[in-house]
């Protein structure tokens, strides 16, 4: 229980503060007005965020590697929640949430690894495993010593 809780509360902080920013911002460059009721929009919307991360816990290493159809719809979460619940209009919203996606998704996971996983990452370095020589040798060779030249 606590692996869910402590995750879900570290985004949902940084994902409230983040989008409340990118919400205030936002409506005011671009519409002049904010949308009634923001904070509890942004509250909402940072729940329903958090909940997804919470449940994908993506990362930089997987997430457009092994884990892309996560990415997909993370990416179509983030524009419907920046659509439908923080209220900008439909290129607005895709365009910050997929930017939003890519920016807090892996650094909001980075923050949620550093301050739950209790292994250091020392433990996690095999020492038993030899050290190999490279694979190739180095493109260029060693200059060879030059004899002094004989005085006659």
């Amino acid at each position: 229980m606590v692996a869910l809780v402590v995750p879900f509360l570290i985004y949902e902080l940084i994902l409230f503060v983040a989008c409340y920013i990118i919400v205030e911002y936002g409506q005011k460059y671009l519409y002049d007005e904010a949308p009634p009721s923001q904070g509890l929009r942004v509250a909402l919307g940072s729940l329903i965020l958090a909940a997804l991360l919470t449940k994908t816990r993506s990362n930089f290493a997987t997430m457009f590697t092994d884990d892309i159809a996560w990415t997909v719809l993370q990416a179509i979460v983030w524009s419907g929640v920046f659509i439908l619940v923080f209220r900008f209009q439909p290129w607005h919203g895709l365009g910050f949430g997929v930017a939003t996606m890519l920016v807090l998704v892996g650094l909001s996971t980075i923050a949620v690894d550093s301050l739950t996983v209790r292994t250091r990452s020392g433990d996690r370095i095999d020492t038993s495993v030899p050290v190999r020589p490279p694979p190739r040798r180095p493109s260029y060779s060693a200059p060879k010593p030059v004899a002094p030249d004989p005085k006659p």
